[in-house]
């Protein structure tokens, strides 16, 4: 995919620029069709001499020369920044957001019911490395060819779905957002438990991510049960067996339930 439109990325933090090095990695956009924005002139100047893209401190200025605006401030900034690019905004234009906890509805209404198209997006930390997952909630002015247009953007980071009922994002936001972080908790113990076991430090820690990671990407690639691969590897007396004995004594498969519940509750309330 090509993108033709120019696109103006709000906030050149970490996910900010991680969508610009991806969307111009995988060739999908000039450098020139670009425009960051950050509050910082110098940080403004550091992206542009690594990126080669129109950068600024100017919201107004970038938002005018776009045709898709990308929201990648802090979520406590979101109100001020549609202020002041809600005069440059039209219908010929679309508003994707990836700040944390902040509805399309609330953003339309700031936008002061201008029917400008919004699409919510929740990308994880593994977009870093474009092995990401993106979950998409259009508003209710997006239109086919804007979502489209999104879901081509967000596949340059890594695995992309859609939901239609946004009050789903806070799940995701506890599960896709905040999954990551779980994962290398049980990456960090699984690596601790190699080391008390005799095992190096460093060669403990690539035999626990790269389980994990192969666990997970048999999982995405066979389409079979979570359970069913763990019988595979389950031998009847064997050693996984007792391994998962532990697990269960200790409350695994509990605790991460208990840990979704509770970030999902914490997400709803971020988000009122």
């Amino acid at each position: 995919m090509k993108i033709k439109q120019n696109i103006a990325v709000i906030g050149v933090g970490k996910m900010g620029t991680t969508l610009i090095e991806s969307l111009l990695k995988n060739q999908v956009i000039n450098p020139s069709q670009i425009y960051g924005t950050t509050v910082q002139e110098v940080h403004a100047n550091r992206i542009k001499e690594k990126y080669q893209i129109n950068t600024g401190t100017d919201n107004m200025a970038a938002v005018s020369k776009s045709d898709i605006i990308v929201l990648a401030v802090k979520p406590q900034m979101i109100p001020q920044v549609l202020k002041q690019i809600a005069p440059a905004l039209s219908k010929e234009k679309f508003v994707i957001s990836i700040a944390a906890a902040i509805r399309t509805t609330f953003i339309e209404e700031q936008l002061n019911n201008k029917n400008i198209s919004v699409i919510r997006a929740m990308p994880n930390i593994a977009s870093l490395v474009n092995e990401g997952m993106t979950v998409l909630c259009p508003g209710k002015f997006v239109e086919r060819e804007q979502l489209e247009l999104t879901l081509g953007i967000f596949r340059c980071l890594g695995k992309v779905e859609t939901i239609y009922r946004e009050e789903l994002m806070d799940v995701v936001t506890a599960l896709s957002g905040s999954g990551p972080a779980y994962s290398y908790m049980m990456i960090e113990s699984l690596t601790d438990g190699g080391v008390r076991m005799g095992l190096p430090r460093e060669l403990a820690r690539k035999l626990a991510a790269q389980s994990v990671l192969g666990g997970a990407k048999m999982v995405l690639e066979t389409g079979l049960h979570p359970a069913l691969l763990k019988d595979e590897v389950t031998t009847p007396a064997g050693v996984t067996i007792d391994g998962l004995m532990e697990l269960e004594d200790g409350g695994f498969r509990v605790a991460l339930i208990k840990a979704i519940d509770r970030a999902t509750h914490k997400s709803k309330q971020i988000s009122q």
